[in-house]
């Protein structure tokens, strides 16, 4: 651990005296020392199998990489003050991150914390509840009997502690869960609560008659409770993901500098915007947390928070920029810096994608739009779903998602795919001149387009699914006792401990209040009937966006970013790369 503070010493030195300097040279000194420490605490690491120490140091290494490349880019563009505000905002994320690691490889020093999500935990709880749901009253054999009574109690407990922690990632989720799906998630923990305690209670009661038979079925009350909630996160998630992708768009960085640049301070329009904006990066950051639980590997893991990592820092100086001076160049490389993180996050999470997911919550989307417009025709609506149908498209353009459909019977799944094509610009085509057409000619494109994805769904892991099972009945799962209001928000005040507070990723940074007015979410779609999940779902689904209509202000700073000729960074960067997106076999 010396040997490594010693090595983070250094980068630190380098660092204060490069920022300071107007030379290129302390840059290439950096990248030296970190690969020279990245060497040592592979090795280092690996060795002790210090699995939650690595995802930090991952964590670390590439936000560090990161923003290197960044301040190469920025010692290109010259001194203005602008550069130098970008510049030194790089500087200290690197900074912060140095330190960060000096604190893990100070001695005695706690690492880290078991991972504790949402799915294991729930996997946990589920696990314990099988000794009691799988126990035979009719077995006297006493190795399959039932726990003692102390133990049944210290069970209940621990149980409690679980479930206490997956009710407050779950109304985490909640708070920026589409507004249909609030109601229905509410209802969901407040029947885990009413299950868990009914459990409980039974826990203390040994000698009563029936205690085996109570108990189990107490038990298995609990268990269908859990699987519910897990069920309804699962595609409450794929809901909320079109819907956070399609707001990338809506309210981006660009349209807010427009806005602001077009309106005056007290402009209510551009706190609506600003307030728009800071929703759908908390959303992302909650669907992200839920993706770090489904990813392969310790490199997507990683990915995926540095991702979170970038969102987490730009969120107190990305918004702030363009109000303090939205056409100055430091808020030009902080959007393209930002919009650069968003395309990462999207591909990252595109991998670990489940493709007949996602095309069932399309067509659910789909039917509902259709179904809206047949009732009243509302050109923007349709548009919406046009453009999340490009998400489709995109996720298919992966290697690794394209492997779906050319395993399908007679790669009949790749017909179906140009055919999809074709008449999504059909579509796109028709809506351009909608106000020629009738609303029935357009509505009807759309239905040619959902029976076209149905036919691409339908081939798709044909075999793997229970056939037994209705394709979208999940949303049926919410039992009407369980939403009729009988039950009170008092049971998640009485459930001791309950918190919904998330720590942060890696920056200590606390949110601008930007704008006064109360940022309540509003629905963007209805809220739909979804497929019924899986036992422990092992993938997310995700979708993703292009960014388009770079400013012309960003396109010499991207030319530059491509440009190494004056440093060696780059090489040694590479290499770093390998090291810091996971490569430790812990």
């Amino acid at each position: 651990m010396d040997v490594l503070r010693k090595h983070l010493e250094s980068c630190l030195d380098v660092l204060n005296r490069g920022a300071k300097s107007t030379s290129v040279n302390w840059l290439n000194d950096l990248c030296a020392a970190l690969l020279e420490f990245s060497t040592l605490v592979h090795s280092s690491l690996s060795s002790h199998k210090q699995i939650e120490s690595a995802e930090m140091v991952c964590l670390c290494l590439s936000q560090i990489m990161i923003c290197i490349r960044q301040v190469e880019s920025t010692m290109k563009l010259g001194s203005g003050a602008s550069v130098m505000a970008s510049h030194q905002y790089f500087l200290d994320r690197i900074r912060w991150c140095l330190k960060r690691l000096m604190h893990l490889c100070t001695p005695g020093t706690v690492t880290g914390v078991p991972e504790r999500s949402f799915l294991k935990l729930v996997d946990a709880v589920l696990d314990t509840l099988t000794v009691f749901t799988s126990h035979n009253e009719d077995n006297t054999d006493a190795s399959h009997g039932l726990p003692s009574p102390e133990e049944i109690l210290s069970l209940g407990n621990e149980m409690r502690l679980y479930i206490n922690v997956i009710l407050g990632q779950s109304l985490g989720f909640a708070n920026v869960a589409l507004s249909q799906d609030k109601r229905a998630l509410s209802a969901l923990c407040q029947k885990v609560i009413r299950e868990c305690n009914a459990f409980q209670s039974e826990c203390k009661v040994p000698s009563a008659p029936s205690f085996q038979s109570n108990l189990k079925l107490k038990a298995m009350t609990l268990e269908q409770a859990l699987y519910q909630l897990e069920d309804f996160i699962n595609d409450a998630l794929l809901r909320l993901v079109f819907t956070c992708f399609l707001d990338f768009e809506k309210f981006s960085v660009d349209k807010i500098r427009t806005v602001l640049g077009n309106s005056s301070e007290d402009d209510a329009v551009a706190d609506e915007l600003i307030a728009d904006f800071d929703v759908n990066i908390d959303r992302a950051t909650q669907i992200g947390i839920f993706a770090i639980a489904f990813a392969p590997n310790l490199k997507m893991k990683t990915m995926i928070r540095s991702c979170l990592a970038s969102f987490e820092s730009l969120d107190t100086s990305l918004i702030p920029s363009l109000q303090a001076n939205g056409s100055d160049l430091h808020s030009d490389i902080l959007e393209q810096h930002f919009n650069e993180e968003v395309s990462k996050f999207k591909t990252a999470l595109q991998e670990i994608i489940d493709s007949r997911a996602l095309l069932g919550c399309y067509l659910d989307l789909l039917s509902a739009g259709i179904s809206s417009n047949e009732k009243v025709y509302n050109k923007e609506r349709l548009q919406d779903l046009a453009q999340m149908s490009l998400l489709l498209l995109e996720h298919f353009h992966l290697v690794t998602n394209r492997k779906v459909l050319t395993e399908t019977k007679d790669k009949v799944g790749e017909e179906y795919l140009h055919q999809f094509v074709r008449i999504l610009r059909e579509c796109k085509a028709i809506l351009m001149c909608a106000s020629q057409v009738e609303p029935q000619r357009i509505i009807k494109r759309f239905k040619i387009l959902r029976t076209i994805l149905r036919k691409l769904h339908g081939c798709i892991g044909i075999g793997k699914r229970d056939e037994d099972k209705p394709p979208h009945q999940m949303g049926k799962h919410v039992s009407e006792d369980a939403i009729d209001g009988q039950e009170t928000d008092a049971n998640l005040d009485n459930f001791t401990g309950l918190t919904t507070g998330q720590s942060s990723i890696l920056y200590e940074t606390e949110r601008r209040s930007r704008v006064i007015r109360s940022q309540n979410t509003k629905p963007t779609t209805e809220a739909m009937k979804t497929k019924p999940g899986l036992l422990r779902k092992e993938s997310l689904r995700t979708v993703m966006f292009k960014r388009q209509n770079i400013a012309e202000s960003r396109k010499l700073y991207n030319s530059i970013c491509n440009q190494s000729a004056d440093l060696e960074i780059t090489d040694i960067l590479d290499q770093l790369t390998g090291m810091s997106n996971g490569y430790f076999e812990c």
